[in-house]
């Protein structure tokens, strides 16, 4: 019989699922949404192949050993098309040029997410822009084996746990695959994102059918998501963001994201990118503007830096790694878990409980001066003045 990871270890990479070619593993939801292996005792033939994949129960060696190095970056194309400073959309154009496939999280019609494979430029539309779901990676990994044996250039970009499982699936290294592992604060369910869409489109009955969602503007590092009301745009605050409320707050996560064995240093990635929070206010002066986003990307191995060498079109500047530290807290720390996180993901999960009671039971909205500063900075499109306007009066 199996020995896979519990479900409160679990991370749900489906390293197991993709490693199993008596297909007597599935993945199915839990009551919380989230994706678990389920073992068909009928169709295991005991060969333990899905243990040994699992980096979990068999952690492989992380051969990234070295310090890494920082890098402030933004893609000079890419910038006002992402919600940081589009590293991600770098290191995906230099693998297109090569002739590669590019794999990252995409919506699909349903608003459901799941990790697919681009190879156009066009096609990183898609990939683009923060999305604070799991997504899906269900047979990515055996379609970015095949790649790899036949020679292309594979870049994916995913969080750290399906990094992990990807490497652990492929039992190996390949020169030709750069893995971008992002700095992930914890990961909501799917179930918990659509009950909440549908709460969202009660809310705005008459005023159009939410066709898309955007965790954050894509144009500017800035906080208040956008919902798309028959194609208009509208930013939400209040009880109609109380999704992004409770994300802050690391109410909705995965159980295993609260003891995540990958928010450590050696990072798992070749690369890991994240926006550089706090850049020029802990370290060095940086003299450049920072309205539109800064990347922040760490090398971890020699390949990642023979990929970054060979970017093309990018700002890029080397920084210290304690700078990147101070306010990017998930590099090294798994967040830590709402005390009422089983009761807030039970009410997102409940039809009947409108999302203004879920804000006020489990004080989700943060009306605090730094709250309510950050706010009103979003709304007029200054977000790196909240924290200098908060900062300035916290000192008085």
């Amino acid at each position: 019989m199996s020995n896979l990871a519990n479900f409160k270890n679990c991370t749900g990479c489906t390293a197991c699922y993709n490693a199993c070619i008596y297909g007597a593993i599935s993945m199915a939801t839990d009551k919380e949404g989230f994706l678990m292996p389920v073992v068909n005792n009928d169709k295991c033939v005991e060969c333990h192949l899905c243990e040994k994949v699992c980096p979990i129960v068999s952690p492989r060696e992380n051969k990234n050993t070295k310090q890494p190095d920082v890098f402030a970056m933004w893609s000079l194309p890419d910038r006002t098309k992402s919600s940081s400073g589009g590293a991600f959309s770098a290191y995906a154009r230099m693998i297109l040029k090569n002739g590669g496939v590019v794999f990252g999280a995409a919506f699909d019609r349903n608003m459901g997410l799941r990790h697919i494979g681009v190879e156009t430029i066009e096609g990183l539309d898609d990939l683009r822009g923060s999305k604070y779901v799991q997504s899906d990676v269900n047979g990515c990994f055996g379609n970015i084996k095949s790649l790899l044996k036949d020679g292309r250039f594979v870049l994916f970009c995913g969080t750290p746990c399906q990094v992990a499982g990807l490497k652990s699936f492929l039992r190996r290294d390949y020169d030709n695959l750069l893995t971008l592992d992002l700095v992930c604060h914890g990961v909501p369910s799917v179930a918990v994102f659509k009950t909440y869409l549908k709460k969202l489109s009660t809310r705005f009955a008459g005023k159009g059918r939410i066709d898309g969602f955007e965790f954050r503007r894509r144009n500017s590092w800035g906080f208040a998501p956008t919902v798309s009301l028959s194609g208009k745009l509208t930013k939400i605050y209040g009880g109609d963001n109380a999704y992004m409320s409770a994300f802050d707050k690391s109410a909705i996560f995965r159980n295993s994201c609260y003891s995540c064995p990958f928010a450590k240093l050696p990072r798992i990635g070749d690369c890991t990118i994240a926006d550089f929070w706090g850049i020029g206010r802990h370290g060095a002066p940086f003299r450049h503007d920072v309205q539109k986003g800064v990347s922040l990307v760490m090398v971890n191995n020699n390949k990642g830096q023979g990929f970054t060498d060979k970017l093309e079109d990018v700002f890029i500047e080397e920084r210290d790694l304690d700078e990147a530290l101070i306010e990017n807290h998930n590099i090294t720390h798994p967040s830590v878990a709402h005390l009422k996180r089983n009761d807030i993901i039970a009410a997102f999960l409940d039809e009947d409980i409108d999302l203004d009671v879920i804000c006020k039971r489990y004080h989700l909205t943060d009306r605090s001066l730094k709250g309510v500063i950050k706010e009103l900075a979003d709304r007029l499109h200054v977000f790196d003045g909240a924290k200098f306007v908060y900062n300035k009066i916290r000192t008085l």
